[in-house]
């Protein structure tokens, strides 16, 4: 028999207190497993009661529900949503809530079923389609989300989210133009909000409104925001830090996010971890957490992994956060020990299946990018948790153990990460499938009569600094043009944007060229064939590009700082066997790329020997970044034993 107590909240709650069966129990055990129609439908069951208490009941839960939400105690506000759709199976408020809620958590599919339902009961209201909006952005239906915002402002033209979300996903179409629009009007109807600043911040990155960016502290902005909500804009914040005080800032900014998701993991535990068995006779079990198990770049970088590891020594195990079929997902599909499908999964399931999984070491691939579980870390999974190729910087979790770095990535300063330095003897990165693209025999100077600096880098990547730095080096050579290839630049603000930065330090506009290679169909590659100097940017410094460049026999001139964003392309140069070209100061940047510009005949010799270079240093080798990453992985397992 339940006890008087329990027997009178249960009733005050509006359910039965006849069942022989703890009800609440039943259902907590359904909510735990995230079987939510199932809880739902158990509480509905036991549901008992006059209109009038059920009413005050249903007011009196949605409250707490909406309260425990806004306090990140997410699995309570979960739990209080299933006994609010017990009580009213039509509140469509709070069908939208337990909606969002599931999307924050994770679980896309189920959040997608419940805001449909909710929708069903209010077909126009503008929130419930900005909200299914999101989730359809979550589960990769870009065409679709837009299509929803759509008609989410057409209910309401003044809905700051809707615009802010539609604004996100132009962003990921490169429509620029369009998704600075509606970043502005999010802005303008809701100026207070510091969320949609910092939403703002990548669209004033992608255009290089060097003026609004300015205006603004950002890192004010940064502390407004509560801390579990700021990851996303990780990224963007990496181009406020350049110098030693603002890297401090970023740490304690990450490190604050970071703090969050620990105490998510404290109030919301799962059973208490239990280290895998680990012996001489079996293989290291490790697992690889990414959305990029597809035709991607971090695909190809991992890959010579699964072809080269000796798998009686180690055991591949996959865990992907996002949907895809293609090519690539089928080689990991054939090669993995096991792949598992895990986007719709929460922080705490992931870190369950990984663990049942018995994982020795596990890599989080991510970071703060699209279909990020970084947060899923701090539910610990496995014994090692190691941060690679995400994020050039630090996780901020304390439960993450290691960053996969080289010797050449390691931050000179280790206050500038939480993690300690995992260092490969060779490369973090292996560019074993890089397509053959013709190089034209002459160098662009010859063939037009002036030389052309260029850059094919990511725009939010281009502070006002870089800008000045590149103006700086063009002064110099009177006759030089500079040539910008990516689809963004179809944008007129960020061509228009560009051209004012460049007339403010003296650059004609007519020595400055924009090319969207996407619309003339042609390979990004070819576009360096183009290009005589490749000038990197910085603080954020170029990675792929940097070895595309070289690739095509481009040369690469790169600025170095003290911390991981600053050293990418360093690392690389490294590596390539031209140390040379890497500058740690300004001025040595400039007289670099003076140098090389004087030298036509190096420039020619190097059109045509630096793929060669390429294919024979380490970061082309597939079988000896294997072989580096197995002596890291034997290391590792020593101290597991």
């Amino acid at each position: 028999m339940p006890n008087r107590k329990s027997s009178n909240k249960r009733q005050a709650q509006g359910f039965n207190t006849d069942s022989k069966e703890d009800i609440n129990a039943i259902a907590l055990k359904y909510i735990k497993e995230r079987n939510w129609n199932k809880a739902i439908d158990t509480l509905t069951a036991a549901r008992s009661g006059s209109k009038s208490v059920l009413k005050q009941q249903v007011n009196q839960v949605f409250n707490e529900a909406v309260k425990a939400g806004q306090q990140n105690k997410d699995l309570d506000s979960l739990a209080l949503h299933c006994q609010l759709l017990a009580l009213d199976p039509g509140h469509a408020i709070g069908m939208r809530n337990f909606a969002m809620l599931l999307k924050r958590s994770g679980q896309y599919q189920a959040a997608h079923h419940f805001i449909k339902k909710s929708l069903a009961i209010k077909p126009d209201c503008p929130n419930g389609l900005n909200t299914l909006g999101t989730i359809l952005a979550d589960l990769g239906k870009n065409e679709e989300a837009i299509e929803v915002f759509k008609k989410a402002l057409a209910a309401d033209p003044s809905n700051c989210n809707a615009h802010n979300n539609l604004a996100n996903q132009y962003h990921l179409n490169a429509e620029i133009d369009l998704a600075f629009i509606h970043t502005s009007r999010a802005i303008k109807e809701e100026s207070t909000r510091a969320v949609l600043w910092l939403d703002h911040l990548t669209h004033l990155n992608r255009v290089c409104d060097y003026e609004r960016l300015d205006k603004i502290n950002w890192w004010n902005v940064l502390n407004l925001i509560p801390p579990g909500w700021i990851s996303t804009s990780f990224l963007q914040v990496l181009t406020l830090s350049e110098t030693e005080d603002e890297q401090k800032l970023l740490l304690h900014v990450i490190e604050r996010w970071g703090d969050t998701q620990q105490q998510q993991a404290i109030e919301q535990p799962i059973e208490a971890f239990s280290k895998p068995p680990i012996s001489d006779r079996e293989p290291l079990r490790i697992g690889f957490i990414s959305a990029d198990f597809r035709d991607h770049s971090v695909a190809r970088f991992i890959w010579p992994l699964f072809e080269n590891l000796d798998r009686s020594e180690f055991s591949l195990y996959c865990y992907s956060t996002y949907q895809a079929k293609d090519a690539w997902r089928e080689k990991f599909e054939s090669s993995a020990t096991k792949l598992r499908e895990v986007s719709d999964l929460s922080p705490q399931q992931l870190s369950e299946v990984i663990r049942r999984d018995e994982i020795h070491v596990l890599f989080d691939l991510t970071g703060f990018t699209n279909g990020s579980r970084t947060g899923s870390l701090a539910w610990r999974a496995a014994p090692a948790q190691v941060s690679w190729l995400g994020f050039p910087g630090t996780s901020g979790l304390k439960t993450m153990d290691y960053l996969f770095l080289d010797q050449y990535l390691t931050p000179t300063n280790q206050e500038f990460i939480t993690e300690r330095p995992l260092q490969s003897r060779g490369t973090t990165v292996c560019f074993s499938e890089i397509e053959p693209a013709p190089i034209t025999p002459t160098i662009p100077e010859k063939q037009r009569g002036y030389l052309t600096f260029g850059t094919l880098n990511n725009t939010y990547k281009m502070t006002r600094r870089t800008i000045k730095r590149w103006a700086s080096t063009l002064q110099e050579l009177p006759t030089a043009q500079f040539l910008f290839v990516r689809r963004e630049f179809q944008s007129h603000l960020l061509r228009q944007n560009i051209l004012k930065e460049f007339e403010r330090e003296g650059i004609s506009r007519e020595r400055i060229h924009f090319y969207n290679n996407r619309l003339e169909n042609r390979h990004y590659l070819d576009c360096y064939n183009e290009i005589d100097l490749t000038l990197d940017t910085f603080p954020v410094t170029g990675g792929t590009t940097t070895t595309d460049a070289l690739w095509m026999g481009v040369p690469v001139i790169g600025l170095e700082g003290p911390n991981i964003h600053q050293r990418v392309c360093s690392a690389i140069l490294h590596h390539a066997g031209h140390p040379e070209w890497i500058a740690r100061s300004e001025q040595e940047f400039k007289q670099i790329a003076l140098n090389l510009a004087g030298d036509q005949q190096l420039r020619m010799q190097l059109r045509q020997s630096l793929r060669e270079e390429i294919k024979q240093s380490r970061l082309c080798d597939s079988i000896q970044f294997a072989s580096d990453f197995s002596d890291c992985m034997r290391q590792l397992r020593q101290s597991l034993a």
